[in-house]
């Protein structure tokens, strides 16, 4: 799965050429979702809205669904005989999760908003209602992903960084392409090779075609294995399309899952759910190199002075990072650029967050306690929580108050959950930990020039501390908690199936390192296994005997 790392570099080349020519010549296309895009009828009983699909083509229903008072899909039938009528009803939530396989389909870069529009629209019925997920932040995949299985933190923000250790920026494309930063890669059934990421930008449509059929494959190898998988096209199709896409793309899965749903007779418990939000807005690039030198910054790719700043630019995003011997004098200079919402930094026991407009304030921790202290205004816009923590008893003597009650209050703010996000973002989130980290209005984005020129059609982005920086989950498993971060992910999928999540893997064994003449595959199989063995989900009767549920 990890390629680009030493001898792979060429073989990576060699992946990139194919995959590309591939991917223009139209094989990737494969049609993976068969099941239709609208029903051919639709009847309101006493047991809910029944709608009727045309599954196999022949201009008769042959498949029915029916929601309950809430609108949720909750029984499945056939119409194997022809006549165009159910044949007899499967109570969708009479198979507890035990018996079923558990899916978990994660898309790169849905905000919140969006799967809740679309829930309300009448999209995406056989799940329970979307869950807020509060990404931690820089609100990134590596980071947000790596949250979400319990992994070890990332190396850095990006795969481009500053190590103090060296004095030097470390990493680039072939750090990316060996993902040696995604820290929680090993605990996925499937991701495509880091090859496909930014073809992905260029043909979204067809490399996502391609991962859904690498992952229709992958279920059809063994319907009794959970599974786990990533799908980086997404990304594409937001930033390409911005919310269009992600809409194009939700539908798409709504239709795999029902599909998924038919084949197995419902013997399937699916979750869906994105790593982190998005703008849902083209923005604007903030040249940092050449504002902070017309303030006085030696912006150079080295630090020996106090002056000296080191500007990371590396994908364009709505975040950005910095590293100086001066964070407290680099974060209020950055602070006072266009487009820069907020700019933080770590000074002594505290993190410091600037506004040019909203003033300053500290961010300060005792255990599991937080204290947010007004310097100058009120950056993150908290003094009507505080007001209303101190009502409900909830702020000790030292203006101090539990995590938990933050959360509680701030869960839904401009800035959700902005004083464990900010605190964590300097204190163990990544090992590399830049000296200032800014987040970026909608308007604005920051990266590599060269990438600018390459994606000059961007709708959208991600990284930033706004309300859009949140995402989404939902399950047939079973209600999950309103809001969750996504280090509680985990721990909600394991109480709704009763069983451990990430699934359970054998240990994994050593990876021989491919020769630099191999082969590369082709594009429909672009998919590649975690390198673990998983054990199965728990043992169920085959469909064919799964009449216990037919009414």
């Amino acid at each position: 799965m990890r390629l680009g790392a030493g001898k792979r570099r060429p073989v990576a080349a060699i992946l990139a050429a194919a995959l590309l020519a591939a991917l223009a010549a139209g094989s990737g296309c494969t049609k993976a979702v068969r099941f239709p895009k609208a029903s051919v009828a639709r009847e309101a009983g006493a047991d809910g809205l029944t709608e009727a699909y045309d599954t196999d083509g022949d201009g008769r229903p042959d498949y029915f669904t029916t929601e309950n008072a809430a609108g949720r899909k909750v029984r499945i039938a056939c119409g194997a005989d022809g006549d165009g009528r159910p044949d007899g009803a499967i109570d969708l939530d009479a198979i507890s999760p035990a018996e079923c396989r558990h899916v978990v389909i994660i898309l790169d870069g849905i905000p919140y908003s969006v799967a809740e529009s679309m829930y309300d629209e009448g999209r995406l019925r056989l799940f329970h209602p979307p869950s807020r997920v509060i990404p931690p932040f820089p609100a990134m995949t590596d980071t947000a992903l790596a949250d979400v299985f319990g992994a070890r933190p990332c190396g850095a923000v990006e795969s481009l960084y500053f190590d103090h250790a060296s004095n030097r920026m470390v990493g680039g494309d072939l750090k990316y392409l060996s993902m040696e930063n995604e820290s929680w890669v090993r605990d996925l059934d499937y991701r495509a090779p880091s090859v496909m990421d930014g073809i992905s930008y260029v043909w979204p449509e067809r490399v996502f075609t391609a991962e859904l059929a690498d992952l229709e494959k992958l279920l059809e190898q063994d319907d009794h294995r959970d599974v786990a998988a990533y799908l980086v096209s997404t990304a594409g199709m937001d930033s390409r399309y911005g919310e269009k896409g992600m809409r194009l793309a939700l539908r798409t899965v709504d239709r795999l899952a029902e599909q998924l749903v038919r084949d197995s007779k419902g013997c399937i418990k699916i979750t869906l759910m994105a790593d982190h939000g998005h703008t849902l807005r083209r923005g604007r690039r903030i040249d940092f190199t050449g504002l902070l030198r017309k303030r006085g910054w030696h912006v150079a790719g080295s630090l020996t002075g106090p002056r000296d700043a080191v500007v990371v630019e590396y994908g364009l995003l709505t975040c950005a990072t910095f590293a100086t011997q001066s964070p407290a004098a680099l974060a209020a200079d950055v602070a006072e650029i266009e487009g820069v919402d907020l700019a933080a930094c770590r000074q002594g026991d505290a993190v410091i967050v600037c506004s040019v407009n909203q003033g300053k304030a500290a961010i300060e921790r005792q255990g599991d306690r937080y204290r947010y202290r007004a310097l100058e205004g009120d950056p993150l816009r908290l003094a009507p929580i505080i007001q209303q923590l101190k009502a409900e008893g909830k702020l000790d003597a030292d203006d101090f108050a539990a995590d938990a009650d933050w959360f509680q209050a701030t869960a839904v703010h401009d800035y959700p959950d902005p004083l464990d996000r900010l605190w964590r973002a300097f204190h163990g989130l990544v090992a590399h930990t830049p000296d200032v980290i800014a987040s970026l209005d909608r308007d604005h984005y920051m990266g590599a020039p060269v990438k600018v020129v390459c994606f000059p059609l961007m709708q959208s982005t991600h990284g930033d501390m706004s309300s859009l920086s949140t995402t989404f989950i939902m399950s047939m498993a079973g209600p999950l908690p309103a809001v969750l971060r996504s280090r509680e992910v985990a721990g909600a999928l394991e109480n709704a199936t009763g069983r451990p999540w990430p699934p359970k893997r054998e240990a994994a064994q050593p990876e021989e390192a491919a020769p630099e003449d191999a082969a590369p595959p082709g594009p429909s199989s672009a998919g590649v296994a975690a390198g673990k063995q998983q054990q199965p989900s728990p043992q169920r009767p085959p469909r064919s005997q799964r009449t216990d549920v037919i009414k």
